[in-house]
């Protein structure tokens, strides 16, 4: 295995983890994981490169990661759709046709950064971008919700190693099929890293709390618990 499919196959399975959970916890608490933003964005970023990486690239790993961050995708966006609604104050039909003509606007933008920057720097630079917005939205969402609704350190961590690993691989170590070292990758990268790691920092310091004070209810209702009287 090469240098460059070695941190391409970490990325892959770091953002796999990260898609799973939130499929998971999307089900689970009844909402979505990813804002949608930068859900609907992924998305169409996945379909697009998958499909033009396949016509340039062939069989190359990353269209078989792509391939598989798609269909995950698929599904939570799905629960976007299923229980999105609940949070916002609009109309079913406003929703769903709010949420169409922003998939739409989606292929559009992937499409004309393709045309301009062509296939490798459209992926790269588009992508990085999507994946700032989507830590920025981390961190937004995190004090939007009063608790940890699809939200989770599995989700967090993940998502940090995987995108740190192509800021390596594309900023430092330099990938012939990416046309060696991008210097901007690298930066765009560590501002993703430590927000990253911010959004990381807030998500264990609440579930540290919530663990607290669900252990101090449980004692406080022991206490008040009246005990057996004995038999003399």
């Amino acid at each position: 295995m090469s240098v460059s499919s070695f941190f391409i196959g970490l990325c892959g399975l770091g953002w796999i983890i990260a898609y799973i959970e939130a499929l998971r916890l999307g089900f689970r608490d009844k909402s979505y994981g990813i804002p949608f933003i930068t859900l609907a964005l992924n998305f169409t970023w996945e379909i697009y490169y998958t499909y033009q990486g396949y016509l340039v690239f062939g069989s190359h790993i990353s269209t078989y990661v792509n391939c598989f961050w798609v269909l995950l995708d698929a599904g939570i966006l799905y629960t976007y759709l299923k229980y999105g609604y609940a949070e916002v104050s609009v109309s079913k039909t406003v929703f769903f046709a709010q949420a169409i003509a922003f998939l739409v606007v989606c292929f559009v933008i992937q499409h004309f950064a393709f045309l301009y920057l062509g296939i490798v720097n459209g992926a790269l630079y588009l992508g990085y971008l999507i994946n700032f917005l989507m830590s920025f939205l981390f961190v937004r969402m995190y004090f939007r919700r009063m608790d940890l609704k699809g939200q989770s350190l599995l989700i967090a961590i993940p998502k940090c190693i995987g995108t740190f690993s192509t800021t390596i691989l594309f900023g430092i170590i330099g990938s012939k099929t990416a046309g060696g070292v991008h210097e901007l990758i690298l930066y765009m990268g560590l501002l993703i890293f430590f927000t990253d790691l911010t959004y990381i920092y807030l998500v264990s310091k609440k579930m540290k709390s919530l663990k607290a004070a669900s252990l101090g209810g449980h004692k406080a209702q022991n206490h008040y618990v009246q005990k057996p009287i004995s038999p003399r």
